[in-house]
């Protein structure tokens, strides 16, 4: 799952700026998690095509402006400029398992997303937060992802029940 996105080069040696992505992963992490990580995936969307990069961290450490990423797969200052956008991702393994009423963003892509009246109303395309609060979006539109309008999510099963009427989306 991807944590943050890397920024601008630090220094000549490879390392970079990391901005964290907190909210993508739907619960509280903290950077301790990146920081504490001995390994990591990097994707490579600049790349033609794009590509996974696995590497071990030599240093992950807090900045001024987010966190200081050091991989022992990039040594320069021209191939961390090369990385500029990509995300950084741990394994699934190293999260801690969700509680009941919790789940990771990743879990709930491609859910089906099911109203009160029985209607499918699509799929879970992806999230986003507005700082507020997170939304569901769907190829009709967009949910607010708040308990006013999530009766109930069940991971195992691909479902998220709602209340929510399509026609509020005209």
């Amino acid at each position: 799952m991807a944590l943050g996105e890397i920024g601008a080069p630090i220094g000549l040696s490879g390392a970079v700026r990391l901005h964290t992505l907190k909210s993508v992963t739907g619960l509280p992490i903290d950077d301790t998690l990146l920081m504490q990580s001995a390994d990591c995936w990097v994707y490579i969307v600049q790349s033609k095509p794009a590509r996974w990069l696995y590497s071990k961290i030599q240093e992950c450490s807090v900045q001024t402006r987010g966190l200081k990423l050091r991989l022992q797969a990039i040594q320069s200052r021209d191939q961390a400029e090369q990385l500029r956008g990509a995300q950084v991702g741990l394994s699934r393994s190293v999260f801690p398992e969700p509680s009941e009423d919790e789940a990771y963003w990743a879990d709930l892509l491609g859910c089906a997303v099911i109203n009160r009246q029985g209607s499918r109303l699509g799929e879970v395309q992806s999230l986003q937060t507005n700082g507020a609060h997170d939304w569901l979006v769907l190829d009709g539109g967009m949910i607010p992802f708040v308990a006013q309008y999530i009766d109930q999510v069940d991971t195992q099963a691909r479902r998220i029940d709602v209340d929510w009427n399509p026609e509020w989306w005209q």
